[in-house]
């Protein structure tokens, strides 16, 4: 049995079509998977670390407004169609899965011209642009929120599975996490990240956190600061006093969130997913560029769980940060409280629920 999986340029997108990917091989050995995606974005990297096979097309985002870009994007899209017909065709899948981004809709578009069964899977609040425009050829939409149905309500072979996480995020012991990445067990571990890119704003506004925290003698940081912000980052904070880990992707993530106390972040939807899938309270800061606005009403859940702090992107700073840092390391009753609400909305068996769906619906 062949399986195609269409997934877009951040973890955001890859680490679903993976965890996906993972539970069908365990039902089914000799299944061979594929992953497609654009030339551009994370993709390669990500993938080529599970062992999955990898195909690219060439893949750009829906251009706003008049460019160059926009002129060629016509072009780039016909190429990429045609790219993606051949490895279809080619490869022959049983069942084409997409986990969103721009690469997702040639593929899938292809396959569904060519027979072959689609299914869809959403992972944020408000449904993307591909995701409404697929829907139409889906023979099974996976979405994460039960909020997500009044956007997706002509259509009827929906399910509401939760977003499926890496199988090990959430399987690292506090003290195996430590051992693992060599912290003091004492301490308070704040784990920081902007999701697989990174995030400047995020960057900037811990370090200017660090000088207001420079005192506090029970607290670590661990860091993923993305490769444009990495060296600038390593660089500076080798003259604060706190212990800091930096990298510019932390490939060991499980072992990062089974160390965390508490988690600084954007809200992209797989984060979401890992936070309440460990249990972790956050400080969230949603990107305020995310298509419709996506990522404050991902946080918005979370919000009204009372698993988290939310601070929008515009009142960011590293007074107002290190504030919120302080006082929720200092409330261990209010820390406590936020982490059992971000566990109840866990759905830790999404991407078994997925795939006994798909064999329920004889897609695969």
């Amino acid at each position: 049995m062949r399986v195609l999986f269409a997934a877009g340029g951040t973890g955001g997108h890859i680490f679903p079509a993976v965890a996906i990917a993972d539970e069908i091989k365990s039902r089914y050995p000799e299944a061979q998977i594929l992953f497609v995606g654009a030339r551009r974005g994370m993709q390669t990297q990500l993938v080529s670390q599970t062992g999955y096979r990898f195909k690219t097309i060439a893949a750009w985002s829906l251009p706003r407004g008049f460019s160059l870009r926009a002129l060629m994007f016509p072009m780039v899209l016909v190429v990429g169609t045609l790219q993606a017909a051949w490895i279809v065709i080619t490869y022959r899948p049983r069942v084409a899965i997409g986990t969103g981004g721009y690469a997702s809709g040639p593929v899938l578009t292809t396959a569904w011209l060519l027979g072959i069964p689609v299914v869809i899977q959403e992972q944020n609040l408000l449904p993307g642009v591909t995701t409404r425009m697929l829907t139409r050829i889906a023979r099974q939409v996976n979405v994460s929120f039960e909020q997500t149905k009044k956007y997706l309500s002509n259509y009827h072979n929906l399910v509401v599975c939760g977003n499926p996480t890496r199988r090990e995020i959430g399987t690292v012991t506090r003290p195996e996490a430590h051992r693992r990445l060599g912290l003091d067990s004492s301490k308070k571990t704040v784990l920081v990240f902007g999701g697989s890119q990174g995030a400047s704003r995020i960057n900037q506004a811990l370090l200017e956190a660090l000088g207001e925290l420079s005192g506090a003698s029970n607290l670590q940081i661990l860091w993923q600061t993305g490769k444009k912000d990495y060296p600038k980052v390593k660089k500076k904070t080798r003259s604060f006093s706190l212990p800091v880990i930096v990298w510019d992707f932390i490939v060991d993530m499980a072992s990062a969130l089974g160390a965390a106390d508490l988690v600084i972040s954007r809200s992209g939807a797989t984060t979401i997913a890992e936070l309440t899938r460990c249990g972790l309270p956050s400080i969230l800061v949603p990107y305020p560029y995310a298509t419709r606005f996506h990522q404050q009403q991902n946080a918005r859940v979370l919000l009204e769980a009372g698993a988290c702090r939310l601070i929008a992107d515009r009142e960011l700073n590293g007074r107002r940060l290190a504030t919120i840092i302080r006082e929720l390391l200092n409330n261990k009753r209010e820390l406590q409280q936020m982490a059992e609400n971000s566990r109840k909305l866990a759905r830790p068996r999404a991407a078994e629920l997925i795939v006994s769906t798909m064999i329920k619906n004889g897609l695969i």
